[in-house]
């Protein structure tokens, strides 16, 4: 009865480190063959696409030469359209408490608290039904009248603020 014991833990034990090898193939002469093939291939079409741009052979390595007539500085445009804008409601807190944006902007709540908890957010003039807002979730308001707007968030009086519309 232990030679058999003795058998079947041997057998298991040649199994387990068997699982346990390595037995990826190197490539073959025909996949080799191949990459290179399709390596030339890809290399050909990048050198026809190219404008404006001297490559010089050295050998089998190619290497691009950018005139100085492409050396242009880049110009930042900002963007003047609405905008959004985040309040994070973690830690029972409400982070930015204050917000001063324009009309058309965006202001969206994430719940974001730990521990996981559901919040109902409340608009002080009635610009929407109160809304329940589960963790990791959102609502999204956009202002489209200037004035100043209150929210608070039901039941947990320290979590309000004040949104400021230009």
């Amino acid at each position: 009865m232990k030679m058999k014991f003795f058998m079947i833990l041997l057998v298991m034990l040649s199994l387990v480190v068997a699982g346990c090898v390595d037995d990826t193939e190197t490539p073959t002469e025909e996949n080799a063959s191949m990459n290179d093939s399709m390596t030339d291939a890809a290399n050909d079409t990048v050198a026809e696409n190219t404008d404006n741009v001297s490559v010089e052979e050295s050998g089998e390595e190619e290497e691009e030469v950018i005139s100085d007539e492409e050396d242009e500085t880049l110009e930042v445009i900002e963007y003047e359209g609405a905008k959004s804008y985040t309040v994070y409601m973690r830690n029972f807190n409400v982070q930015p408490h204050n917000l001063t944006i324009n009309e058309g902007d965006s202001v969206i709540w994430f719940n974001d608290n730990d521990p996981v908890r559901t919040f109902t957010l409340v608009s002080g003039e009635g610009l929407w039904e109160n809304v329940s807002i589960v963790n990791r979730r959102n609502f999204i308001y956009t202002f489209n009248e200037s004035g100043t707007f209150t929210y608070s968030v039901k039941t947990w009086d320290v979590m309000k603020g004040t949104i400021i519309v230009k």
